[in-house]
């Protein structure tokens, strides 16, 4: 295994010395050699102790190439790499050239970018399906250059996608200028701690999830962002580490609420349109950031195209009245939340967009979770859900099986 590891090294080496004549600025430097370490942090979730052996085992190589190249690319993995290697690459670099081993131009300025202003993009309506992180970074002899990086409220508060730009006065001012939803937008100055804070949180996040869906450009940017969030300063707080609870009271409350409502008093005697309302809450109070209350047309897509159709267990007729009641609570939310006249309509629209997908993957046991396909296999052999007794009888009878 060894062995094969250090041939594998060896050739990415070879590869990485022949390109590290391509960049031609500190930035772009960096940002290439983050792309590199991007092709080893292959597995469905970062690994640090793979990290950390393909990191030194990668120094190595480079080190027992020698040369220019060589020396070029340890200082930009020293300055970009994780924390387990970029050490080791240091001392190597510095190795090299004590014996003569020359730099290549752009070389000096890696690692030297610092941050010196930063900016929140956000939607001005209340609907709040993720925000925008952009820090503009600057050091004497680098281009001035912004990274942004889009946090996604609706997959968890994950990095879902991050980009490089230009000053951060030129982002702004092609947002406020060209931006199609630049009516819906909301900038304001960010303290560059709060910035950290976020990013930070957003990208471990990311760290922990199983095979994120993020954008391309995520995992060749994810070493460059945890290099330069490094740079920030510490102490950052925003007040958003963890979503308040719910409790069970509240819960009840809400639901009082709406059915005391003009948008839900025809409901009031209708069990299967309060089950419905119920379930709304409670994905909203367990699964969705910003909670029962916030629903734009993402989150009511997930809500009935995913979490309908992984979690719930009744009959199809229960799931065809779901759009009816839904709308009333999505307008009932939207209104108690303030979201304005046309975002909420657009929410409420989205209900209608996805009530036949929702009718389809219902009813589709692929689309089930554990829990769910279970539930159906004991309803379809005559087990009665709520005796525990003849629950435990069907799970012995299932494991014999």
């Amino acid at each position: 295994m060894e062995r094969e590891l250090s041939e594998i090294m060896g050739t990415m080496a070879a590869l990485a010395v022949a390109a590290a004549g391509e960049p031609d600025s500190p930035v772009e430097a960096e940002e290439w050699i983050s792309s590199l370490v991007g092709t080893w942090q292959v597995g469905p979730i970062p690994d640090p102790d793979a990290d950390r052996l393909f990191g030194s085992g990668f120094v190595l190589a480079l080190e027992h190439l020698g040369g220019s190249g060589a020396l070029a690319v340890l200082r930009a993995l020293a300055a970009v790499g994780g924390e387990s290697y970029a050490s080791l690459a240091r001392q190597a670099a510095d190795r090299l050239a004590s014996v003569g081993v020359l730099d290549l131009p752009w070389s000096e300025g890696l690692g030297q970018a610092r941050p010196v202003d930063a900016m929140l993009m956000c939607d001005d309506e209340g609907l709040d399906d993720g925000v925008s992180v952009m820090v503009e970074f600057a050091a004497p002899g680098i281009e001035t250059h912004t990274l942004g990086v889009y946090i996604d409220h609706n997959m968890g508060g994950l990095v879902k996608d991050a980009f490089l730009a230009g000053p951060l006065s030129s982002v702004r001012e092609d947002l406020e200028r060209n931006a199609p939803d630049r009516d819906r937008i909301a900038l304001r100055d960010l303290d560059l701690a709060e910035a950290r804070a976020r990013v930070r949180d957003a990208l471990e996040i990311l760290d922990h999830t199983l095979e994120p869906p993020v954008d391309e450009d995520v995992r060749p940017l994810r070493a460059f962002m945890y290099a330069r969030i490094r740079t920030l300063p510490e102490g950052g707080a925003w007040g958003q580490d963890k979503e308040p609870e719910i409790t069970p009271e509240e819960r009840e409350r809400l639901l009082a609420d709406f059915l005391d409502s003009p948008d839900g008093r025809r409901w009031r005697e209708d069990d299967d349109a309060r089950y419905v309302i119920e379930l709304a809450i409670d994905f909203g109070a367990d699964y969705n950031h910003g909670g029962p209350l916030r629903w734009s047309p993402v989150v009511v897509e997930i809500f009935m195209t995913d979490w309908l159709a992984r979690k719930v267990t009744c009959e199809p007729e229960f799931f065809e009245r779901v759009p009816d009641v839904l709308r009333d609570w999505v307008k009932f939310a939207g209104q108690r939340r303030g979201v304005p006249a046309a975002a909420l309509r657009e929410a409420v629209a989205a209900v209608r967009a996805f009530r036949e997908e929702m009718l389809d993957l219902v009813n589709d046991p692929e689309t089930w979770g554990p829990a769910k396909t279970f539930a159906m296999a004991a309803q379809q052999a005559g087990v009665d859900l709520s005796d525990p007794d003849a629950v435990g009888a069907f799970v012995e009878r299932h494991n014999e099986d």
